[in-house]
C-alpha cells in the first residue's frame, strides 16, 4: 500500500474551483491555539475568500487515489545490464482525476514517477502511459491532460552491468495532484516498495 511521504507541518492548501477562480483555503496546523497564537511568536490572522467554515484538517483528509504495483511485491528477476518493466496502477475514485506526465507548466501539478533509495537502479527508457483525456480548464486558463479510472504506467527499470548480484530494495514515488470538478487537493507523494533479484549476466 502506498505510504504518505511526510512533508512537515506546513499549512494545508486546498484549491477550490469556484466562479471560475481559484480560492485559497488554509487549514492551520493543529498546534495553533484557539486564540490564534503561534509557537513561533506573533502570527497574523489568515483569512479566506471562501466563507464556508472549516472545522478541522480531518475534513480534508481525502484519499481519492491509491497506487498498487501489478504482480505483487515479490522480487522481480533481472540480470545485470538488463532492464525489467514494473507496472503501477492508479485507482482513482469516481469524480476525481489526476494530471498526466506531460501536463504543461503553469497550471495543475503533473504526475511524476521516480525511483527512491535505489543507488544502482535507474529508469532506462521512457515511461509508458495511456493517452490522457484533454480538456480546457477555465480556472487555469490552459488545456489540461487528465487521467481517471484505473490508468497504468510501466516503468523500465534498469540495472547496470557492474551491479552486484542479490536482492535490491527501493521505492517508487508517485507525486500527483488530485482534483474534482469542485476542488483540488494539495500535491502529495505516495511511495510503493519494490524489490529486484539481480543475477549475473550469462
Amino acid at each position: 500500500m502506498a505510504n504518505r511521504v511526510a512533508e512537515g507541518f506546513r499549512p494545508l492548501r486546498v484549491y477550490l474551483k469556484r466562479m471560475n477562480k481559484l480560492a485559497y483555503l488554509v487549514v492551520v496546523a493543529p498546534f495553533v491555539a484557539a486564540n490564534g497564537s503561534s509557537p513561533h511568536g506573533d502570527a497574523s490572522v489568515l483569512t479566506s475568500s471562501v466563507k464556508s467554515p472549516v472545522t478541522s484538517a480531518r475534513d480534508f483528509s481525502l484519499r481519492p487515489v491509491t497506487w498498487t504495483i501489478l504482480g505483487g511485491r515479490a522480487p522481480r528477476d533481472v540480470a545485470s545490464g538488463r532492464a525489467v518493466p514494473i507496472t503501477l496502477q492508479a485507482t482513482i475514485a469516481n469524480g476525481w482525476h489526476i494530471y498526466s506526465l506531460s501536463q504543461k507548466p503553469g497550471g495543475p501539478i503533473p504526475l511524476r514517477l521516480a525511483l527512491l533509495g535505489a543507488a544502482d537502479v535507474i529508469v532506462r527508457g521512457v515511461i509508458m502511459a495511456p493517452k490522457p483525456e484533454r480538456m480546457f480548464d477555465r480556472n487555469f486558463g490552459i488545456e489540461t491532460e487528465l487521467y481517471s479510472g484505473r490508468p497504468r504506467f510501466t516503468i523500465p527499470i534498469g540495472v547496470p552491468a557492474h551491479s552486484l548480484t542479490g536482492i535490491r530494495k527501493f521505492k517508487i514515488g508517485a507525486r500527483y495532484q488530485a482534483c474534482s470538478d469542485k476542488l483540488c487537493l494539495p500535491p502529495r507523494t505516495d511511495t510503493l516498495d519494490v524489490a529486484l533479484r539481480i543475477a549475473s549476466r550469462q
